[in-house]
């Protein structure tokens, strides 16, 4: 079941990135309107499924552990805490940002969610667990 549910959670990272990417570099400005609203919502719409597949995971996880002393130990430490917190944290900052650009006018939107997204963006890439950080994932 762990490794179901290990997999999935990292082949939707992929889908993610890249929404968030598209978020990022679409340009809205030219010609907004409401669909503008439709990359940002799936963007966050995936990462919702993400978060529920990955605390799927921090009950389960081999990798997660709260004994005593399991702060001094870099992997267990980053996947219990670092991983966790960092994800929570850029998931609510993304939340925010959509639901702070749905009171604006269309104008503005687009300005509003590359801030919240990016800002989120950069906490994902330093949350996630890739191969060279040494914490035995792969990239898929």
């Amino acid at each position: 079941m762990e490794s179901v549910l290990l997999h999935t959670h990292s082949g939707l990272r992929w889908i993610f990135i890249l929404l968030v990417i598209f978020a990022l570099l679409r340009d809205n400005s030219a010609a907004p309107d409401k669909k503008t609203m439709d990359i940002p919502l799936y963007t966050l719409i995936v990462f919702g499924m993400q978060i529920l597949l990955g605390l799927g995971l921090y009950f389960i996880s081999h990798n997660v552990s709260f004994e005593s002393g399991f702060m001094k130990d870099s992997q267990l430490r980053f996947f219990t805490v670092e991983h966790a917190f960092g994800m929570l944290l850029a998931f609510i900052i993304m939340l925010l940002g959509f639901r702070k650009s749905k009171k604006q006018l269309l104008s503005k939107r687009n300005k509003t969610i590359k801030l919240y997204y990016a800002i989120a963006l950069f906490i994902i890439i330093i949350s996630i667990p890739w191969p060279f950080r040494g914490f035995g994932n792969s990239w898929f």
